[in-house]
């Protein structure tokens, strides 16, 4: 079976990050990992970018969550409770570590830099939940699955050619910009210079 993998509401916040995990997991049909989160997740995400674009459309803001809700509809955790695991060093995290400890998945992705507070409050409970930042879980996908992650970046490619009106090269360029400046710095390098993932 496939990686579970529950995302810290950080990763959706970000649309480049948000876009990256979504699409890997609609393109191998699940089968590379299965998404998962919490309706606390949700709502923390989607809180913050209604902040971050106070001027956007309810509309366009509500547009992600029917999509996330229609393609991933065995995503959302349920009757979690913080209780079950320790309180890590900021109180605001303990939902998601307490609704990745209950939907019982394989890997937390976070972009915070408290992961190894993250992994010791899970640690203590046998969870069997690893920790993971963003930018190495993607690297970990473009390790196991390459033609997955190269199908996907020719894709974004030509989205930002489409967007900029661009090359083929100052679109790849754009699309590694993005992610590095999403925090997914290592994948970002990994595209631009690992053969596999040569677009020319």
């Amino acid at each position: 079976m496939s990686l579970a993998v529950f995302v810290d509401a950080n990763i959706l916040f970000s649309r480049c990050l948000r876009d990256w995990l979504v699409m890997l997991a609609l393109d191998s049909q699940h089968t590379a990992f299965r998404l998962r989160w919490s309706e606390a997740v949700l709502a923390e995400a989607f809180y913050h970018l209604r902040r971050k674009y106070p001027d956007a459309p309810e509309q366009q803001i509500e547009r992600w969550r029917d999509r996330l809700d229609q393609n991933f509809p065995e995503a959302k955790v349920t009757s979690w409770n913080p209780n079950d695991v320790p309180r890590p060093q900021d109180p605001n995290d303990h939902h998601v570590l307490a609704a990745a400890y209950a939907g019982e998945v394989d890997i937390l992705i976070t972009s915070d830099s408290d992961i190894n507070d993250f992994q010791a409050c899970l640690d203590q409970v046998d969870a069997g939940i690893e920790v993971h930042h963003v930018d190495d879980f993607l690297c970990m996908i473009a390790d196991r699955h390459p033609h997955l992650v190269r199908l996907r970046y020719l894709s974004q490619i030509a989205y930002w050619q489409r967007r900029a009106g661009s090359t083929v090269e100052a679109a790849a360029d754009s699309s590694n910009e993005a992610l590095d400046r999403a925090g997914a710095k290592r994948f970002a390098f990994l595209l631009g210079t690992d053969g596999r993932f040569r677009i020319w």
